[in-house]
């Protein structure tokens, strides 16, 4: 599956920020889409070759377990600028696998997809990310909130951290724009510098030094 993937995220890690922005949805949004929450627990590995060939390139790569459902994603590393982020974005299912180590056999028996090499395989670090999802109508234009729990473990160690993200799903892209402008002011968080991903990349940098 192809995807241009358009977000904006927040920096949730200061005192009840999932429920001020909560609270700037509910101004914006109908009754009935307040109620439509769902919650999904969800573990990323993200991979690599032994020369970090992906990292050089600007690509995250990674394995995602959701419920009983496996997936191999990559996507661009782009900058956020101004909490807007956009990356091309393709996923390859893993059927009928049950567990990691299936997943990177799988992967290695494959070889190559979409020009990347799948032998060798490496694992960096592990994003665990408990996910609150919210879908969002706003001016006939689409998108979906999320509100991440996570604790990400790299070199050992773990660091938790708060994220909320959101995800253009359809309409205008300028009402997609102004939506994400709106749940700033309203709430009165910030936009994101750094993602979780980058952030995890940056303390496997750090640590792996150590």
């Amino acid at each position: 599956m192809n995807h241009i993937e358009t977000e904006f995220k927040w920096d949730a890690n200061i005192p009840r920020a999932f429920f001020r922005m909560r609270t700037a949805v509910g101004h914006l949004t109908a009754p009935q889409n307040l109620a439509n929450v769902k919650s999904i627990d969800i573990c990323d590995v993200y991979l690599d070759h032994g020369d970090l060939r992906f990292e050089k390139q600007q690509i995250a790569f990674r394995i995602r377990r959701y419920g009983t459902q496996w997936e191999a994603t990559f996507k661009t590393r782009t900058e956020i600028q101004n909490g807007k982020a956009v990356r091309q974005e393709k996923t390859l299912p893993l059927l009928k696998i049950s567990n990691l180590h299936e997943a990177l056999c799988f992967l290695e028996k494959k070889k190559n997809w979409q020009g990347l090499s799948l032998q060798g395989l490496q694992p960096l670090f592990s994003i665990y990310n408990h996910r609150r999802i919210q879908d969002i109508s706003y001016e006939n234009s689409f998108a979906e909130i999320a509100y991440d729990s996570c604790r990400i473990s790299v070199a050992g160690r773990s660091v938790l951290m708060k994220e909320i993200e959101l995800e253009y799903k359809h309409g205008r892209m300028p009402i997609f724009e102004k939506l994400a402008y709106e749940l700033t002011r309203r709430s009165g968080l910030q936009l994101a510098e750094i993602s979780k991903v980058k952030t995890a990349y940056a303390l496997l940098r750090l640590w792996r030094k150590k």
